[in-house]
């Protein structure tokens, strides 16, 4: 019996650890237009140094409505994310470009980075996501 008992315990700790293992968790982005009201937020995720802003992991978009705008990425496992947005001010699903290549309409990236003559790359603007996690951006 007492076999029984210890392999019941057993049992409930291994799944017990398996499901904190695959603890999914929502990022929310909640984005504010200082300048422009209206048009869209598009939104890349990515996962990977080898995907960062080559390929998304996840994209989603979403319309300003009295200046905000609200992005929610569901079930990601625990990781290291970067992210890319613009606000496509005239709703043309473009970043649109001066003749030099420089954007014309609002643009960033996580971890407050900035690019230099193009994106920041991944481990500069890189975040840890453990938790469900809300990340307010003002656009200017």
């Amino acid at each position: 019996m007492k076999t029984i008992s210890y392999l019941s315990i057993l049992i409930l700790f291994a799944m017990q650890s398996y499901a904190q293992s695959e603890n999914k968790i929502d990022l929310t982005l909640e984005f504010e237009a200082t300048e422009f009201d209206g048009g869209s937020i598009l939104f890349a995720l990515f996962n990977s140094e080898d995907s960062h802003m080559e390929n998304n992991y996840k994209a989603a978009s979403s319309s300003f409505k009295d200046g905000k705008a609200k992005i929610v990425i569901e079930n990601l496992p625990e990781g290291f994310y970067s992210f890319s947005y613009y606000h496509d001010v005239n709703s043309n699903g473009e970043l649109d470009k001066n003749m030099v290549g420089i954007p014309k309409e609002p643009y960033g990236f996580s971890n407050g980075q900035k690019g230099n003559f193009g994106p920041p790359n991944f481990q500069e603007s890189k975040i840890e996501i453990k938790t469900d996690t809300v990340i307010q951006l003002k656009i200017k």
